[in-house]
């Protein structure tokens, strides 16, 4: 005889078998927006480190969350007030004049206009060796000019000023303390975050509901999920797909944010056979991109020939190589004749050294672009990041809507197989005064980028979460972050 046998009264039945269901790991459980876990995707895990650069992904979360700059993204991908409750641009675009609103750092000390402009322009000052260093040459300095107004003074427009300042490294932090707007407290591996609200006096007080993140390899995040320990995986790239699929979770739980920037191989050593352009081009019309990409099950994945997205705003009209119209088996018979020919006057080729991740998405990208170069007469073998390489696959989503970000990966900061006129012509173009001459010299200097083929684009970059079913705040958007302040909210 069951536990729910006839004669049981009904109210005990559905009572059991509740119980019965919340006993079985995974049991699609309902979703606490109050109570919130969260795991991000980390291939190397080495803790929580807001100040380190480069940012590890969760580590740009905890920062975005505690750390707030004069702006933030919201939940779209859309720049909103952070410190700075308003601002306004001058006409000639050299001051961005920010007012900051009443807040606090989160020890409880009111924050002034003199403090954060110490912070920016030491903080500018350190992210000049990062990435972010070619796009803050234009930044002459930062000055408080009452307590609660700061003025950004630049040599010439930045455009995209403010999609700058709104990035996870623009977050302020005093002696180690942020604004909000949430508070942290580590516990073991993971840390407990709490939005950050104000009393009647102004004092900061914690709210109840708790977001928990973790970082974690791929396989562990996806555990995880399916045991029903973790509301949210983010985080995901290319090189996890066959992790998700082989999880076999529900294609409802599944999204794909529609993220722009760069996925392809960077040519990063000038060999004999690589410093010649014609043998650049023939490994880049070998490659056959709708089959590389369909080795991964997911549909938002589409091929690229560009060095940035045609649709990208202010992008002159550059046109994709003229092979692109042939067919795969046509350049790949133009590539395999090219490399005969320099393999009779120059004698055999080595190996080509190709960086990918770890994983098996990166073994099976490499697999696949290792066969078409074995159509044209070339070999290849897999190493690691960080290893002498010939080529590196970049995997970077844009963190400007500005052809000059997607210049300034390829150019000779990056890597020798470069070209010092395109470099030029972007430098000239960062203290352009006008929109209008910005945009010829970014325009002159992707065609010559383009023309040096020192980089193959293949695709868009992939990004992927996975959330249970009625988490709020989470929301598709072109940056690929879900910020965690924004988890279990309605949208507002």
């Amino acid at each position: 005889m069951t536990a729910c046998s006839s004669f049981r009264p009904a109210f005990f039945c559905a009572a059991y078998l509740l119980l019965l269901c919340l006993l079985l790991a995974g049991c699609s459980r309902g979703i606490d927006n109050s109570r919130l876990a969260v795991d991000v995707i980390e291939d190397r895990t080495n803790g929580f480190a807001i100040g380190r650069l480069p940012l590890d992904p969760a580590s740009a979360y905890l920062r975005s969350a505690t750390a707030q700059g004069l702006v933030a993204f919201d939940a779209e991908g859309k720049v909103v007030p952070a410190l700075a409750s308003r601002w306004i641009v001058t006409d000639d675009g050299l001051s961005y004049i920010f007012r900051l609103d009443k807040i606090r750092w989160n020890d409880g000390r009111q924050i002034t206009s003199k403090q954060v402009a110490d912070i920016l322009n030491s903080r500018i000052t350190e992210l000049n060796k990062s990435a972010f260093g070619n796009e803050l040459i234009a930044i002459d300095r930062v000055v408080s000019m009452t307590g609660k107004v700061v003025e950004i003074r630049l040599k010439a427009p930045m455009p995209n000023l403010l999609e700058l300042l709104a990035q996870p490294q623009f977050g302020l932090l005093l002696q180690s303390t942020g604004s909000g707007p949430m508070i942290a407290t580590k516990s073991g591996d993971a840390m407990h975050l709490r939005l950050k609200g104000t009393d009647e006096r102004g004092n900061p007080v914690l709210e109840n509901d708790r977001v928990t993140l973790q970082a974690n390899r791929a396989s562990v995040a996806l555990t995880r999920f399916k045991a029903g320990q973790t509301d949210l995986v983010d985080g995901g790239h290319f090189q996890h797909l066959p992790e998700l699929t082989a999880a076999k979770i529900s294609d409802g739980q599944v999204q794909s944010d529609p993220v722009p920037g760069l996925f392809g191989l960077l040519f990063v050593d000038a060999g004999p056979f690589l410093s010649e352009r014609a043998n650049r081009e023939a490994i880049a019309m070998a490659i056959d991109r709708p089959k590389l990409l369909t080795s991964f099950e997911n549909f938002a994945w589409q091929e690229s020939f560009l060095l940035m997205p045609d649709t990208l705003q202010n992008r002159a009209n550059v046109a994709p190589p003229n092979w692109v119209q042939l067919s795969v088996e046509q350049r790949q018979k133009i590539a395999r004749d090219a490399i005969a020919r320099w393999k009779a006057a120059n004698g055999a080729i080595r190996p080509l050294r190709i960086a990918m991740p770890d994983g098996p998405g990166g073994r099976i990208l490499f697999a696949r672009i290792h066969r078409d170069l074995i159509a044209i007469g070339l070999d290849a073998k897999r190493v690691n990041f960080g290893q002498n390489a010939d080529l590196t696959l970049i995997d970077r989503v844009a963190q400007m809507s500005s052809p000059s970000w997607y210049l300034a990966q390829l150019s000779c900061r990056a890597t020798m197989v470069c070209n010092t006129e395109a470099d030029a012509l972007v430098a000239a173009a960062r203290m352009a005064r006008t929109a209008q001459e910005r945009q010829r010299l970014l325009g002159e200097a992707e065609a010559k980028l383009q023309e040096s083929r020192n980089f193959i684009p293949l695709a868009n970059p992939m990004r992927w979460s996975i959330s249970r079913n009625g988490l709020l705040g989470h929301s598709p958007n072109p940056r690929g972050l879900h910020l965690l302040q924004y988890l279990g909210r309605p949208p507002t």
